[in-house]
């Protein structure tokens, strides 16, 4: 068990700089232990990584003084925060997302405008109120299989209708009107 030490009474000429485990975070400040000993270090990372317990950080002392200067095996939480917008902008380039767990998007509203959209995918579940899509020239649809359940109505209404069967074709109905 490593015993707690107050910063004030580490002697005012106590220099360190090495390896620290964080064993509790609060207020801007790490507690962190540091051979053998517990002290609280503050924050004092420049970035947007925040430190949590178990990670190993660089930490500083000049006398009573401690700091927490940098992450050397992290597993918090690096977050970028502002009051209003953020724009993240490649004007030549790229920007690529990467996450071995997942991604999330959460907004009242999201746009996408691209002049081409893949989306490539093993497997795709939407779930929607209402969904509406506006295809200007040719929509096309390629499946192993397609089934459909519609609830309430289904109306199809086309200019010219075309299907074509290899096998047997069964409409089900209690009235078929035709005509």
């Amino acid at each position: 068990m490593l015993a707690t030490v107050d910063t004030k009474t580490i002697d005012a000429a106590t220099t360190y700089l090495g390896p620290a485990r964080v064993l509790g975070i609060g207020g801007g400040r790490a507690k962190i232990a540091v051979n053998n000993a517990e002290v609280w270090a503050v924050v004092a990372l420049n970035g947007l990584y925040q430190p949590a317990v178990g990670d190993l950080v660089l930490a500083i002392a000049g006398g009573r003084d401690w700091y927490v200067i940098g992450v050397i095996d992290g597993h918090g939480m690096t977050a970028l925060t502002a009051p209003g917008d953020i724009a993240i902008r490649a004007p030549r380039g790229r920007i690529q997302l990467t996450a071995a767990k997942g991604v999330t998007l959460r907004s009242p509203e999201v746009t996408v405008q691209a002049g081409r959209l893949e989306l490539n995918a093993r497997s795709v579940f939407e779930r929607f109120t209402d969904a509406t899509r506006w295809v200007r020239d040719a929509f096309h649809l390629r499946a192993g299989r397609l089934r459909s359940q519609v609830e309430g109505d289904y109306d199809l209404r086309a200019d010219r209708i075309t299907e074509v069967a290899e096998n047997a074709v069964k409409i089900d109905g209690s009235k078929i009107h035709l005509g």
